[in-house]
């Protein structure tokens, strides 16, 4: 004895559908339903305590998923006092932004010169020369046209003082 099973047809295109969609009284199959999909949102309390919300306005779920974004460690989106809602789209058109940036600066890092040894050499040559103010005067024209850092400028200073303490002696 064979039986037979009659699958419900979809209401607009006629294609077969489960028996169960039909007992729970859709009359379309889900390709020609008008209901929208239904969404699911992850929702983390802590490292293992997870769960998964179903949410069936998909507008919902977006605007979940967007608060619960991270964007720095520990910190969501919807914890943030500046965060608006999108309420409607906007309808300006789009901003087309060229290749590259229209800008005179260098846009990657590169060492700065630093000219330590060869100042500290040239101070040490006017100090055994007996030359005590070019020596300064070195260091200071050196700082302004950053060749060295302030801290080489003081470790200079500093050592120009303690041989002029120790020359009075």
């Amino acid at each position: 004895m064979s039986m037979t099973i009659t699958l419900p047809k979809c209401g607009k295109c006629k294609t077969p559908f489960p028996v169960q969609r039909y007992e729970m009284g859709y009359k379309n199959c889900t390709e020609c339903s008008a209901e929208p999909k239904w969404s699911a949102v992850p929702v983390i309390n802590h490292k293992t305590g997870n769960e998964v919300q179903i949410v069936k306005d998909p507008e919902d779920a977006a605007e979940f998923l967007h608060k619960s974004a991270r964007v720095g460690f520990g910190t969501m989106r919807g914890m943030s006092s500046g965060y608006k809602r999108k309420t409607h789209t906007s309808t300006a058109p789009a901003v087309v932004l060229p290749d590259a940036p229209p800008s005179d600066r260098v846009l990657s890092r590169k060492a700065l010169p630093n000219e330590y040894p060869q100042v500290g050499a040239k101070v040490m040559a006017y100090v055994e020369a007996g030359k005590w103010e070019s020596a300064r005067a070195e260091i200071q024209t050196a700082l302004e046209q950053k060749r060295i850092f302030g801290v080489h400028s003081r470790r200079l200073t500093e050592i120009l003082d303690a041989l002029e303490l120790n020359g009075k002696d």
